[in-house]
Parts: structure tokens; C-alpha cells; sequence
């Protein structure tokens, strides 16, 4: 991540043309899956506390019935210029154990490159950071892409093999 005031940002969604990933559960306790969601962003990501953000949380109790929404943001650092942004939004209800879940993944690759300086911001060196891209860099995030791939599918079927569990408990 390149901590500038001013950047170049390339965004690469990691399943083009898909930008989002839906799953949909209907059956019992779909509460429960706040808690293993959380803990599945810890351990198929590997990231630390500190780049896992609960940016938005709301959990809404009534008489037998419960509403949830929580949304979280995780950032994988790869390197210097690169990193994984994954959007994890968790929505659902449950009504006396039964209810509906609806969760929606949308990862992205971003590359930054900082353009503070007049250096930066040369022509010069602006050929020749395109032609390092281009040689060099170019085919790390394209393996880059292809981790973010392999790291949201085992989310995906985490998520997925937690949900046969709860159906057929």
C-alpha cells in the first residue's frame, strides 16, 4: 500500500467480468454465521486484526425475530504497490431458529503507484514506470490475481461447507 497524496490506481476485479460473488442460505440459524465468517476471514486470509474492518454492524432483536447486517473490509497486503481489497457484506434474518442469509464477496486486486513528487510526475519517468510494469511487473499480479482467486474460492467453500453442516445438524 503506497501512502501518497497523490496515485495511479489500477483496479482489477479477481473474477472478471464478475465483480461479486453471491451465496444464499435459507434453513436454521443463519446468526450463526457471524461468528464463523469472522473467524474464516482470520484464517483463509492471514491477515492481522489490523487490516480486518467491521465497517458497518447492525444486529436488530425484536420478539423472536433477529435482523443482521454487517459489512467488512479486508486488505491483503502482496507488496509495495499491490494489495487484495475484499468486500465482505452479511445480511440476514432469523425468526425462532429459521430465517435466511445472504452474503456477498467482492474481492479486487489494486495496484498504487505514488505520484507526489515532480520526479513522479515527470513524463520521463512515467515511460520508464510503464515499461517496468509492462517487463517486469506486469506478470507478479497476474499471479497476484491468481492467489486472490485460490484464497476467495477456499472462503467460498468454507462459507459453503459451514452451511451443509448447520442444515444437516
Amino acid at each position: 500500500m503506497v501512502w501518497a497524496r497523490t496515485k495511479l490506481l489500477i483496479w482489477d476485479y479477481i473474477f472478471e467480468p464478475v465483480k461479486e460473488i453471491k451465496i444464499s442460505y435459507v434453513g436454521r440459524n443463519p446468526e450463526r454465521f457471524y461468528p464463523k465468517i469472522n473467524e474464516l476471514i482470520r484464517t483463509v486470509f492471514n491477515v492481522p486484526d489490523a487490516y480486518i474492518q467491521e465497517k458497518d454492524y447492525t444486529w436488530e432483536k425484536a420478539k423472536g425475530a433477529e435482523r443482521f447486517d454487517i459489512l467488512w473490509e479486508v486488505t491483503k497486503i502482496l507488496d509495495m504497490f499491490s494489495y487484495i481489497n475484499i468486500e465482505i457484506d452479511l445480511r440476514g434474518t432469523s425468526t425462532e431458529g429459521e430465517g435466511r442469509l445472504f452474503v456477498r464477496i467482492r474481492p479486487r486486486l489494486i495496484t498504487e503507484y505514488p505520484q507526489d513528487t515532480i520526479w513522479q510526475q515527470n513524463i520521463i519517468y512515467e515511460m520508464f514506470r510503464r515499461f517496468w510494469h509492462r517487463m517486469f511487473y506486469q506478470h507478479r499480479r497476474m499471479e497476484f490475481l491468481a492467489m486472490g482467486k485460490e484464497l476467495v474460492i477456499n472462503f467460498e467453500r468454507a462459507i459453503k461447507s459451514f452451511a451443509e453442516t448447520l442444515k444437516t445438524a
